[in-house]
């Protein structure tokens, strides 16, 4: 059995949460620095390529979620896979991952065939949804890329090694960076591209990442690619709730900026400032979140439910505490944040307006996430996804639609929205895993050879 860190830290213990969550914090926190600085660099243009950029960032992650979710299976399979010892299981879950993100990812590009009717369903002004097909249109190419980055990835991290994911990350994220500022402004020969620039970047940083991330795995893997139905079979099984759920989170989601967007280029702008910034708390509590899929799945692969539970209570200590800190910071200091990203006087308003309300459910956030994450790692992906789905189509996108327009609250009525969602998320998932029917479900079974 390969528990990760087993043998520098006590299973379950804080520590050990910790020591697996880091490199996955740092891995989060160097996408959010590539997103913040898209937006920095696309904000120096204009707020109406900021707004474009962020409607057509929606608009890709809509296109995108819901096959990213089922190669979230690999990881889970990997994570089981390694508590039960079944080393060439998680091989296997790696190389079904590639077998359906290479297909999956070109099913996906002929969707930019209709990216017009999505930006019309979205709304914004005309000049907003033009831009916004440029940018969509471009980005959704580094797909392929990305698909088998993320496959890779999960293998890594299931069975218990962050640290090589955060190695990619770092390179791809900081080649982005790079890649932004040349095309966007333009550099040498190469002609300043706008709005389009920002997703030329993140194209050739998807292609770095796969280069690297592919390398490494195929010097480390020994075993040829082998056809496994079964492992297959077993990532659908549990990644296909995670996809659903993706999916329609993000179209709730992707309602919820078209709410935004009928109010105005201001509201939708400030919108994509301070998401950007509250992300600086939210990926690292993904982070720690994810590290409690890896350990609790490893666990529970080893049928050591008891130490599952344990971890679930050691991630949820250290996301509180990482997501409440930043929470302050965002009360503290709402308008010198709002600042590094624009001077527009009515961004800045509406802007902090909204990072007051992100402070205050920066906790619940936290109790959420970590308890999705350690449901998905437990393999009870299909009740984490019925919750999430019902908080949001049932809860967010009606509050913050009858708050933002018929009670004219705008954007700050949206993020209540918002808000409610998190709460009721945050409540019926830490009573799932603080009872016994996931627990029930995993007796006298491991993952299947």
């Amino acid at each position: 059995m390969a528990l990760i860190n087993s043998r520098r830290h006590v299973p379950g213990s804080l520590r050990e949460i910790a020591d697996v969550a880091w490199p996955i914090v740092v891995s989060m926190l160097s996408y959010t620095a590539m997103g913040v600085t898209d937006t920095l660099l696309v904000g120096q243009i204009g707020r109406t390529e900021l707004a474009a950029v962020g409607i057509g960032t929606t608009a890709f992650f809509l296109v995108n979620s819901f096959m990213l979710g089922i190669l979230h299976g690999v990881k889970i399979v990997s994570a089981q896979a390694t508590g039960s010892g079944l080393h060439e299981k998680v091989k296997d879950a790696a190389w079904m991952g590639i077998a359906i993100a290479i297909p999956a990812s070109f099913l996906v590009i002929t969707l930019s065939l209709f990216s017009g009717p999505i930006f019309a369903v979205l709304g914004g002004p005309p000049q907003v949804q033009e831009l916004a097909v440029d940018y969509f249109s471009l980005r959704v190419w580094a797909s392929p890329f990305w698909y088998v980055v993320i496959a890779i990835n999960d293998h890594y991290l299931g069975k218990g090694d962050p640290r090589t994911p955060m190695r990619v990350n770092l390179v791809a994220n900081g080649v982005n960076i790079v890649a932004d500022v040349i095309f966007i402004f333009g550099f040498g020969p190469i002609s300043a591209m706008g709005v389009e620039g920002a997703a030329a970047g993140t194209v050739v940083a998807s292609v770095v990442g796969m280069i690297m991330v592919g390398y490494t795995f195929l010097r480390t893997v020994s075993a040829r690619p082998r056809w496994q139905p079964d492992v297959l079979r077993e990532v659908f099984r549990l990644g296909l709730p995670i996809g659903v759920r993706n999916a329609m989170g993000v179209m709730g989601f992707t309602l919820f900026t078209a709410i935004l967007a009928r109010l105005g280029e201001a509201h939708l702008a400030a919108h994509q400032v301070a998401i950007k910034i509250v992300s600086l708390s939210f990926l690292p509590g993904y982070g720690i979140s994810e590290a409690a899929t890896v350990l609790v799945g490893q666990y529970v692969g080893a049928g050591k439910r008891s130490l599952a539970r344990l971890s679930y209570t050691s991630a949820m200590r250290l996301g509180i505490g990482v997501m409440g800190t930043m929470g302050f910071v965002f009360v503290l200091a709402p308008e010198m944040l709002i600042r590094l990203f624009t001077d527009d006087a009515e961004v800045l308003v509406i802007g902090c307006a909204l990072l007051r309300i992100g402070a205050f459910f920066q906790v619940l956030d936290a109790i959420a996430m970590v308890a999705t994450g350690a449901l998905n790692g437990t393999g009870d992906t299909r009740y984490t996804a019925v919750a999430s789905v019902g908080a949001s189509w049932l809860v967010m996108v009606p509050t913050a639609y009858t708050l933002a327009i018929p009670a004219g609250l705008g954007a700050a009525g949206a993020w209540l929205g918002i808000t409610a969602e998190i709460a009721v998320l945050a409540l019926i998932l830490s009573l799932r895993f603080r009872g016994d029917r996931w627990e029930r479900g995993t007796k006298g079974s491991r993952v299947r050879t």
